[in-house]
Protein backbone atom coordinates (compact mmCIF):
# COMPACT_ATOMS: atom_id res chain seq x y z
CA UNK A 1 0.00 0.00 0.00
CA UNK A 2 1.50 3.32 -1.07
CA UNK A 3 1.18 5.99 1.66
CA UNK A 4 0.28 8.86 -0.69
CA UNK A 5 -2.02 6.94 -3.04
CA UNK A 6 -5.45 5.35 -2.73
CA UNK A 7 -5.63 1.90 -4.32
CA UNK A 8 -8.70 0.96 -6.36
CA UNK A 9 -9.50 -2.28 -8.20
CA UNK A 10 -12.03 -4.17 -10.29
CA UNK A 11 -13.00 -7.82 -10.71
CA UNK A 12 -13.60 -7.38 -14.45
CA UNK A 13 -11.22 -8.78 -17.04
CA UNK A 14 -9.30 -5.86 -18.56
CA UNK A 15 -7.92 -6.47 -22.08
CA UNK A 16 -4.50 -5.05 -22.94
CA UNK A 17 -3.68 -4.18 -26.54
CA UNK A 18 -0.05 -3.09 -26.36
CA UNK A 19 1.86 -5.48 -24.09
CA UNK A 20 0.81 -8.79 -22.64
CA UNK A 21 0.73 -8.24 -18.89
CA UNK A 22 -1.04 -10.21 -16.16
CA UNK A 23 -4.76 -9.53 -15.73
CA UNK A 24 -4.16 -8.86 -12.03
CA UNK A 25 -1.96 -5.91 -12.97
CA UNK A 26 -4.54 -4.54 -15.38
CA UNK A 27 -7.29 -4.84 -12.76
CA UNK A 28 -5.56 -2.46 -10.34
CA UNK A 29 -4.74 1.23 -10.49
CA UNK A 30 -3.63 4.08 -8.26
CA UNK A 31 -4.92 7.62 -7.89
CA UNK A 32 -2.99 10.34 -6.01
CA UNK A 33 -4.28 11.57 -2.67
CA UNK A 34 -2.72 14.99 -3.24
CA UNK A 35 -2.41 16.89 -6.50
CA UNK A 36 1.39 16.77 -6.39
CA UNK A 37 1.74 13.23 -5.10
CA UNK A 38 4.48 10.99 -6.46
CA UNK A 39 4.87 7.26 -6.77
CA UNK A 40 8.16 5.40 -6.44
CA UNK A 41 8.65 1.91 -7.85
CA UNK A 42 11.69 -0.02 -6.68
CA UNK A 43 12.58 -3.64 -7.25
CA UNK A 44 15.73 -5.73 -6.71
CA UNK A 45 17.71 -7.01 -9.71
CA UNK A 46 19.36 -10.36 -8.98
CA UNK A 47 21.83 -9.82 -11.82
CA UNK A 48 23.18 -6.45 -13.03
CA UNK A 49 23.25 -7.76 -16.61
CA UNK A 50 19.46 -8.22 -16.69
CA UNK A 51 17.62 -5.65 -18.82
CA UNK A 52 14.10 -4.64 -17.78
CA UNK A 53 11.35 -3.22 -19.96
CA UNK A 54 9.16 -0.90 -17.88
CA UNK A 55 5.64 -0.35 -19.20
CA UNK A 56 3.52 2.52 -17.85
CA UNK A 57 -0.15 2.95 -18.77
CA UNK A 58 -1.88 6.30 -18.17
CA UNK A 59 -5.64 6.86 -18.24
CA UNK A 60 -7.62 10.06 -17.65
CA UNK A 61 -11.31 9.48 -16.89
CA UNK A 62 -12.11 12.80 -15.27
CA UNK A 63 -12.99 15.90 -17.30
CA UNK A 64 -10.59 18.57 -16.08
CA UNK A 65 -11.56 22.20 -15.68
CA UNK A 66 -10.48 24.49 -18.50
CA UNK A 67 -7.72 25.98 -16.37
CA UNK A 68 -6.49 22.60 -15.08
CA UNK A 69 -3.64 20.50 -16.40
CA UNK A 70 -2.44 17.05 -15.37
CA UNK A 71 1.20 16.20 -16.10
CA UNK A 72 3.46 13.27 -15.30
CA UNK A 73 7.24 13.39 -15.14
CA UNK A 74 8.91 9.99 -15.30
CA UNK A 75 12.33 9.49 -13.73
CA UNK A 76 14.52 6.41 -14.10
CA UNK A 77 17.35 6.05 -11.57
CA UNK A 78 16.99 9.73 -10.72
CA UNK A 79 17.22 10.99 -14.32
CA UNK A 80 14.29 12.58 -16.16
CA UNK A 81 13.33 10.03 -18.81
CA UNK A 82 10.03 11.27 -20.23
CA UNK A 83 7.41 13.89 -19.54
CA UNK A 84 3.93 14.89 -20.63
CA UNK A 85 2.69 11.55 -22.02
CA UNK A 86 -0.26 12.13 -24.34
CA UNK A 87 -2.97 9.48 -23.79
CA UNK A 88 -5.79 8.68 -26.19
CA UNK A 89 -8.83 10.66 -25.02
CA UNK A 90 -11.68 8.47 -23.82
CA UNK A 91 -14.79 10.16 -22.44
CA UNK A 92 -17.00 8.27 -19.99
CA UNK A 93 -20.28 9.91 -18.98
CA UNK A 94 -21.40 8.64 -15.54
CA UNK A 95 -24.77 9.54 -13.98
CA UNK A 96 -24.91 13.22 -13.07
CA UNK A 97 -24.79 12.45 -9.36
CA UNK A 98 -21.48 10.54 -9.63
CA UNK A 99 -17.95 11.68 -10.20
CA UNK A 100 -14.71 9.74 -10.45
CA UNK A 101 -11.13 10.81 -9.92
CA UNK A 102 -8.40 10.78 -12.56
CA UNK A 103 -6.42 7.57 -12.54
CA UNK A 104 -2.79 6.64 -12.92
CA UNK A 105 -3.61 3.37 -14.66
CA UNK A 106 -1.02 0.71 -14.03
CA UNK A 107 2.61 -0.22 -14.30
CA UNK A 108 4.29 -3.48 -15.16
CA UNK A 109 7.93 -4.55 -15.20
CA UNK A 110 9.25 -7.51 -17.17
CA UNK A 111 12.38 -8.82 -18.83
CA UNK A 112 12.89 -7.54 -22.37
CA UNK A 113 11.47 -9.75 -25.12
CA UNK A 114 12.95 -8.72 -28.45
CA UNK A 115 10.08 -9.97 -30.62
CA UNK A 116 6.49 -10.25 -29.51
CA UNK A 117 3.58 -11.60 -31.46
CA UNK A 118 1.58 -9.08 -33.45
CA UNK A 119 -1.61 -10.19 -35.21
CA UNK A 120 -0.80 -8.28 -38.38
CA UNK A 121 -2.64 -10.59 -40.79
CA UNK A 122 -6.06 -12.19 -40.61
CA UNK A 123 -6.23 -15.98 -40.45
CA UNK A 124 -8.61 -17.09 -43.20
CA UNK A 125 -7.89 -20.79 -43.00
CA UNK A 126 -5.57 -22.39 -40.49
CA UNK A 127 -4.22 -24.96 -42.92
CA UNK A 128 -4.62 -23.18 -46.27
CA UNK A 129 -3.24 -19.95 -47.69
CA UNK A 130 -4.35 -18.35 -50.92
CA UNK A 131 -0.85 -17.56 -52.23
CA UNK A 132 1.15 -18.63 -55.25
CA UNK A 133 3.76 -20.63 -53.33
CA UNK A 134 4.33 -24.34 -52.98
CA UNK A 135 2.69 -26.02 -50.00
CA UNK A 136 4.89 -28.69 -48.43
CA UNK A 137 3.78 -31.47 -46.12
CA UNK A 138 5.68 -31.89 -42.88
CA UNK A 139 6.91 -35.27 -44.13
CA UNK A 140 8.34 -33.52 -47.20
CA UNK A 141 10.24 -31.14 -44.92
CA UNK A 142 11.72 -34.14 -43.12
CA UNK A 143 12.86 -35.62 -46.44
CA UNK A 144 14.26 -32.31 -47.70
CA UNK A 145 16.32 -31.79 -44.53
CA UNK A 146 17.28 -35.45 -44.02
CA UNK A 147 15.18 -35.56 -40.86
CA UNK A 148 16.35 -32.09 -39.73
CA UNK A 149 19.99 -33.16 -39.31
CA UNK A 150 21.87 -30.10 -40.57
CA UNK A 151 20.94 -27.15 -38.37
CA UNK A 152 22.39 -23.88 -39.64
CA UNK A 153 20.66 -21.34 -37.42
CA UNK A 154 18.06 -20.56 -34.79
CA UNK A 155 15.86 -17.70 -33.64
CA UNK A 156 12.70 -16.73 -31.82
CA UNK A 157 10.59 -18.65 -34.34
CA UNK A 158 12.55 -21.90 -34.18
CA UNK A 159 15.47 -23.61 -35.86
CA UNK A 160 16.73 -23.34 -39.44
CA UNK A 161 17.95 -26.39 -41.34
CA UNK A 162 19.78 -26.80 -44.62
CA UNK A 163 18.09 -29.03 -47.18
CA UNK A 164 17.84 -30.02 -50.84
CA UNK A 165 14.82 -30.04 -53.12
CA UNK A 166 14.14 -32.83 -55.62
CA UNK A 167 16.07 -30.94 -58.32
CA UNK A 168 19.12 -30.61 -56.07
CA UNK A 169 18.69 -26.90 -55.28
CA UNK A 170 19.75 -25.97 -51.76
CA UNK A 171 17.13 -24.48 -49.45
CA UNK A 172 16.85 -23.22 -45.89
CA UNK A 173 13.94 -24.65 -43.92
CA UNK A 174 12.75 -22.71 -40.86
CA UNK A 175 10.65 -24.88 -38.54
CA UNK A 176 8.64 -23.46 -35.67
CA UNK A 177 9.66 -24.75 -32.27
CA UNK A 178 7.02 -25.89 -29.79
CA UNK A 179 8.62 -23.48 -27.33
CA UNK A 180 8.50 -20.55 -29.75
CA UNK A 181 7.08 -17.27 -28.46
CA UNK A 182 5.94 -16.47 -31.99
CA UNK A 183 2.54 -17.75 -32.99
CA UNK A 184 0.62 -18.69 -36.10
CA UNK A 185 -0.29 -15.06 -36.91
CA UNK A 186 3.33 -13.96 -37.18
CA UNK A 187 4.08 -17.01 -39.33
CA UNK A 188 1.19 -16.19 -41.66
CA UNK A 189 2.27 -12.57 -41.77
CA UNK A 190 5.72 -13.56 -43.02
CA UNK A 191 4.27 -15.89 -45.66
CA UNK A 192 1.85 -13.24 -46.90
CA UNK A 193 4.47 -10.49 -47.07
CA UNK A 194 7.12 -12.65 -48.75
CA UNK A 195 4.62 -13.90 -51.31
CA UNK A 196 4.16 -10.39 -52.72
CA UNK A 197 7.70 -8.99 -52.67
CA UNK A 198 10.06 -9.67 -55.55
CA UNK A 199 13.48 -8.05 -55.54
CA UNK A 200 17.01 -9.34 -55.99
CA UNK A 201 17.99 -8.00 -52.57
CA UNK A 202 15.15 -9.68 -50.67
CA UNK A 203 15.24 -13.35 -49.68
CA UNK A 204 12.85 -15.43 -51.81
CA UNK A 205 10.20 -17.65 -50.27
CA UNK A 206 9.87 -21.01 -52.05
CA UNK A 207 7.03 -22.48 -50.03
CA UNK A 208 5.47 -23.19 -46.67
CA UNK A 209 4.11 -25.98 -44.49
CA UNK A 210 1.19 -25.75 -42.08
CA UNK A 211 -0.22 -28.87 -40.48
CA UNK A 212 -1.89 -27.97 -37.22
CA UNK A 213 0.87 -26.75 -34.91
CA UNK A 214 3.63 -28.05 -37.20
CA UNK A 215 4.59 -25.13 -39.41
CA UNK A 216 7.63 -24.18 -41.46
CA UNK A 217 8.98 -21.94 -44.20
CA UNK A 218 11.21 -22.90 -47.13
CA UNK A 219 13.57 -20.21 -48.47
CA UNK A 220 16.39 -19.99 -50.94
CA UNK A 221 19.59 -20.98 -49.13
CA UNK A 222 22.17 -18.27 -48.43
CA UNK A 223 25.56 -19.95 -48.36
CA UNK A 224 27.50 -17.24 -46.52
CA UNK A 225 25.24 -16.79 -43.50
CA UNK A 226 24.46 -13.30 -42.25
CA UNK A 227 26.28 -9.98 -42.06
CA UNK A 228 26.62 -10.10 -38.28
CA UNK A 229 28.65 -13.31 -38.52
CA UNK A 230 31.05 -11.65 -40.94
CA UNK A 231 31.66 -8.42 -39.02
CA UNK A 232 31.59 -9.80 -35.48
CA UNK A 233 32.17 -13.52 -35.81
CA UNK A 234 35.97 -13.33 -35.84
CA UNK A 235 36.37 -16.15 -38.37
CA UNK A 236 35.61 -13.90 -41.37
CA UNK A 237 36.87 -10.58 -42.59
CA UNK A 238 35.45 -8.13 -45.11
CA UNK A 239 37.18 -5.36 -47.02
CA UNK A 240 35.75 -1.85 -46.95
CA UNK A 241 34.68 -2.20 -50.57
CA UNK A 242 32.76 -5.40 -49.73
CA UNK A 243 31.10 -3.71 -46.75
CA UNK A 244 30.03 -0.80 -48.92
CA UNK A 245 28.57 -3.15 -51.51
CA UNK A 246 26.61 -5.05 -48.85
CA UNK A 247 25.27 -1.80 -47.38
CA UNK A 248 24.25 -0.57 -50.84
CA UNK A 249 22.44 -3.79 -51.76
CA UNK A 250 20.67 -3.97 -48.38
CA UNK A 251 19.52 -0.37 -48.82
CA UNK A 252 18.13 -1.23 -52.25
CA UNK A 253 16.07 -4.03 -50.70
CA UNK A 254 14.69 -1.68 -48.04
CA UNK A 255 13.97 1.01 -50.63
CA UNK A 256 11.89 -1.51 -52.58
CA UNK A 257 9.79 -2.23 -49.48
CA UNK A 258 9.20 1.47 -48.76
CA UNK A 259 8.79 2.90 -52.25
CA UNK A 260 7.76 0.16 -54.66
CA UNK A 261 5.45 -2.10 -52.66
CA UNK A 262 1.75 -1.24 -52.70
CA UNK A 263 0.94 -0.52 -49.94
CA UNK A 264 4.42 0.35 -48.62
CA UNK A 265 5.92 -2.23 -46.30
CA UNK A 266 7.83 -1.45 -43.11
CA UNK A 267 10.15 -4.28 -42.07
CA UNK A 268 10.30 -3.44 -38.32
CA UNK A 269 13.27 -5.69 -37.57
CA UNK A 270 16.16 -4.51 -39.75
CA UNK A 271 19.39 -5.77 -38.16
CA UNK A 272 22.71 -7.22 -39.26
CA UNK A 273 21.73 -10.86 -38.69
CA UNK A 274 18.71 -10.32 -40.95
CA UNK A 275 21.03 -9.35 -43.82
CA UNK A 276 21.88 -12.66 -45.48
CA UNK A 277 24.75 -13.20 -47.93
CA UNK A 278 24.96 -15.38 -51.03
CA UNK A 279 28.02 -17.30 -52.24
CA UNK A 280 29.21 -14.09 -53.95
CA UNK A 281 28.43 -11.99 -50.83
CA UNK A 282 25.36 -10.44 -52.44
CA UNK A 283 23.13 -9.04 -49.67
CA UNK A 284 19.47 -9.96 -49.20
CA UNK A 285 17.11 -8.72 -46.47
CA UNK A 286 15.26 -11.50 -44.64
CA UNK A 287 12.77 -12.23 -41.83
CA UNK A 288 9.44 -10.53 -42.54
CA UNK A 289 7.51 -11.89 -39.56
CA UNK A 290 7.14 -8.42 -38.04
CA UNK A 291 6.56 -6.46 -41.27
CA UNK A 292 3.58 -4.12 -41.46
CA UNK A 293 1.74 -2.36 -44.26
CA UNK A 294 1.73 1.44 -43.99
CA UNK A 295 -0.47 3.27 -46.48
CA UNK A 296 -0.55 6.57 -44.53
CA UNK A 297 2.00 8.75 -42.79
CA UNK A 298 2.30 6.23 -39.97
CA UNK A 299 0.59 3.30 -38.32
CA UNK A 300 0.05 3.01 -34.57
CA UNK A 301 0.98 -0.51 -33.56
CA UNK A 302 2.53 -2.73 -30.94
CA UNK A 303 6.21 -1.95 -30.49
CA UNK A 304 8.36 -4.72 -31.94
CA UNK A 305 12.05 -4.84 -32.71
CA UNK A 306 15.46 -5.74 -31.37
CA UNK A 307 17.29 -3.96 -28.57
CA UNK A 308 19.91 -1.64 -30.03
CA UNK A 309 18.20 -1.34 -33.42
CA UNK A 310 14.81 -0.12 -32.19
CA UNK A 311 13.88 3.45 -33.14
CA UNK A 312 13.49 5.43 -29.86
CA UNK A 313 10.67 7.55 -31.33
CA UNK A 314 8.71 4.45 -32.33
CA UNK A 315 9.40 2.84 -28.95
CA UNK A 316 8.06 5.86 -27.06
CA UNK A 317 5.04 6.68 -29.26
CA UNK A 318 4.09 3.37 -30.95
CA UNK A 319 3.96 5.37 -34.21
CA UNK A 320 5.60 3.25 -36.89
CA UNK A 321 6.91 4.95 -40.04
CA UNK A 322 9.44 4.24 -42.77
CA UNK A 323 11.91 6.28 -40.73
CA UNK A 324 11.81 3.54 -38.07
CA UNK A 325 13.51 1.21 -40.56
CA UNK A 326 15.90 4.03 -41.46
CA UNK A 327 17.03 4.26 -37.83
CA UNK A 328 17.73 0.52 -37.74
CA UNK A 329 19.62 0.73 -41.01
CA UNK A 330 21.76 3.54 -39.60
CA UNK A 331 22.79 1.25 -36.75
CA UNK A 332 23.81 -1.39 -39.33
CA UNK A 333 25.99 1.20 -41.09
CA UNK A 334 27.72 1.91 -37.77
CA UNK A 335 28.29 -1.82 -37.30
CA UNK A 336 29.83 -2.00 -40.77
CA UNK A 337 32.25 0.83 -39.94
CA UNK A 338 33.15 -0.20 -36.39
CA UNK A 339 32.59 -3.96 -36.25
CA UNK A 340 30.94 -3.39 -32.86
CA UNK A 341 27.60 -4.51 -31.45
CA UNK A 342 24.74 -1.94 -31.20
CA UNK A 343 24.97 -2.33 -27.43
CA UNK A 344 28.57 -2.11 -26.23
CA UNK A 345 29.37 -4.05 -23.07
CA UNK A 346 31.49 -2.05 -20.64
CA UNK A 347 33.24 -2.73 -17.34
CA UNK A 348 31.26 -4.08 -14.39
CA UNK A 349 28.24 -4.91 -16.54
CA UNK A 350 27.76 -1.36 -17.85
CA UNK A 351 26.36 -0.82 -21.33
CA UNK A 352 26.57 1.99 -23.86
CA UNK A 353 24.90 2.75 -27.15
CA UNK A 354 26.92 2.39 -30.37
CA UNK A 355 25.42 5.58 -31.78
CA UNK A 356 26.58 7.59 -28.78
CA UNK A 357 30.00 5.90 -28.88
CA UNK A 358 30.53 6.99 -32.50
CA UNK A 359 29.14 10.51 -31.98
CA UNK A 360 31.56 11.20 -29.12
CA UNK A 361 34.60 10.17 -31.15
CA UNK A 362 33.63 11.81 -34.42
CA UNK A 363 32.96 15.09 -32.60
CA UNK A 364 36.71 15.11 -31.90
CA UNK A 365 37.51 14.40 -35.55
CA UNK A 366 38.96 11.02 -34.68
CA UNK A 367 37.48 8.51 -37.11
CA UNK A 368 40.48 6.18 -36.95
CA UNK A 369 39.56 5.29 -33.36
CA UNK A 370 36.21 3.78 -34.39
CA UNK A 371 37.34 1.69 -37.39
CA UNK A 372 36.97 -2.06 -37.25
CA UNK A 373 40.52 -3.37 -36.68
CA UNK A 374 39.59 -6.51 -38.62
CA UNK A 375 38.79 -4.58 -41.79
CA UNK A 376 41.14 -5.98 -44.41
CA UNK A 377 42.58 -4.39 -47.51
CA UNK A 378 42.77 -0.76 -48.58
CA UNK A 379 40.19 1.94 -47.99
CA UNK A 380 39.64 5.63 -48.58
CA UNK A 381 39.14 7.53 -45.35
CA UNK A 382 36.84 10.06 -47.06
CA UNK A 383 34.35 7.36 -48.01
CA UNK A 384 34.35 6.06 -44.42
CA UNK A 385 33.61 9.59 -43.18
CA UNK A 386 30.68 9.80 -45.60
CA UNK A 387 29.18 6.52 -44.40
CA UNK A 388 29.68 7.38 -40.72
CA UNK A 389 27.97 10.76 -41.18
CA UNK A 390 25.15 9.12 -43.13
CA UNK A 391 24.68 6.62 -40.30
CA UNK A 392 24.42 9.41 -37.72
CA UNK A 393 21.80 11.20 -39.83
CA UNK A 394 19.83 7.96 -40.04
CA UNK A 395 19.82 7.72 -36.24
CA UNK A 396 18.92 11.39 -35.70
CA UNK A 397 15.37 12.59 -34.96
CA UNK A 398 12.79 11.28 -37.49
CA UNK A 399 12.43 14.63 -39.30
CA UNK A 400 16.17 14.78 -39.94
CA UNK A 401 16.54 11.23 -41.21
CA UNK A 402 16.93 10.65 -44.96
CA UNK A 403 14.59 8.24 -46.71
CA UNK A 404 15.84 4.98 -48.22
CA UNK A 405 16.01 6.45 -51.73
CA UNK A 406 18.46 9.12 -50.56
CA UNK A 407 20.43 6.52 -48.62
CA UNK A 408 20.76 4.36 -51.74
CA UNK A 409 21.93 7.37 -53.76
CA UNK A 410 24.51 8.44 -51.17
CA UNK A 411 25.90 4.92 -50.82
CA UNK A 412 26.20 4.66 -54.60
CA UNK A 413 28.12 7.95 -54.67
CA UNK A 414 30.37 6.71 -51.88
CA UNK A 415 31.09 3.48 -53.76
CA UNK A 416 32.06 5.50 -56.84
CA UNK A 417 34.33 7.67 -54.68
CA UNK A 418 35.99 4.60 -53.23
CA UNK A 419 36.61 3.03 -56.64
CA UNK A 420 37.90 6.26 -58.20
CA UNK A 421 40.31 6.92 -55.33
CA UNK A 422 41.69 3.39 -55.49
CA UNK A 423 42.15 3.66 -59.26
CA UNK A 424 43.86 7.05 -58.87
CA UNK A 425 46.15 5.61 -56.21
CA UNK A 426 47.16 2.77 -58.53
CA UNK A 427 47.93 5.19 -61.38
CA UNK A 428 49.95 7.43 -59.05
CA UNK A 429 51.94 4.45 -57.81
CA UNK A 430 52.74 3.38 -61.37
CA UNK A 431 53.77 6.90 -62.44
CA UNK A 432 56.00 7.41 -59.41
CA UNK A 433 57.56 4.00 -59.95
CA UNK A 434 58.58 5.07 -63.45
CA UNK A 435 60.05 8.37 -62.13
CA UNK A 436 61.90 6.66 -59.32
CA UNK A 437 65.71 6.32 -59.46
CA UNK A 438 67.44 4.18 -56.84
CA UNK A 439 64.23 4.04 -54.81
CA UNK A 440 63.93 7.85 -54.42
CA UNK A 441 61.09 9.91 -55.86
CA UNK A 442 62.20 13.04 -57.70
CA UNK A 443 59.21 15.22 -56.85
CA UNK A 444 59.57 17.34 -53.76
CA UNK A 445 55.95 18.54 -53.91
CA UNK A 446 54.27 15.15 -53.51
CA UNK A 447 55.73 12.84 -50.90
CA UNK A 448 54.47 9.29 -50.57
CA UNK A 449 54.40 7.21 -47.42
CA UNK A 450 54.07 3.46 -47.21
CA UNK A 451 51.03 2.36 -45.19
CA UNK A 452 50.01 -1.26 -45.08
CA UNK A 453 51.54 -1.97 -48.49
CA UNK A 454 49.82 1.05 -50.09
CA UNK A 455 51.27 4.46 -50.86
CA UNK A 456 49.54 7.58 -49.60
CA UNK A 457 50.27 11.31 -49.38
CA UNK A 458 51.50 12.53 -46.00
CA UNK A 459 48.77 15.17 -45.84
CA UNK A 460 44.98 15.01 -45.45
CA UNK A 461 42.57 12.07 -45.49
CA UNK A 462 43.28 9.90 -48.47
CA UNK A 463 43.35 6.35 -49.78
CA UNK A 464 44.58 3.74 -47.35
Amino acid sequence: MLPSWTSISTTSTIPGYVFEVPSLVLQTAATPISANGSIDLNWPAPDTSIVFFVVLHFAEIQVLQTNSLREFYIYANGDLYFKDPVPVKIQINPPTDQEGPGNFGKASISNVTENQEDPAVSVVGRNELNIDKRKFSFEELKVITNNFRNQIGSGGFGNVFKGHLEDGNEVAVKVRSELSSQGIEQFLNEVEKLSRVHHKNLVSLIGYCIEGDRIGLVYEHMENGNLQQWIRGGAHSLSWKQRLQIAYESAQGCEYLHKMCRPPLIHRDIKSNNILLTTNLEAKVSDFGSARDCSGTHVTTQVLGTLGYLDPFYASTSELTEKSDVYSFGVILLEIVTGKSPIIEGPEGSRSNLTQFVQERLSKGNIESILDPNMRGQYNINSIWKVANLALRCTDSPARRPDMTKIVRELEETMNLEVSCIDTSKVASEDISRLSIGGEVHDGNFKMAHTGGMQQPDYGPSAR
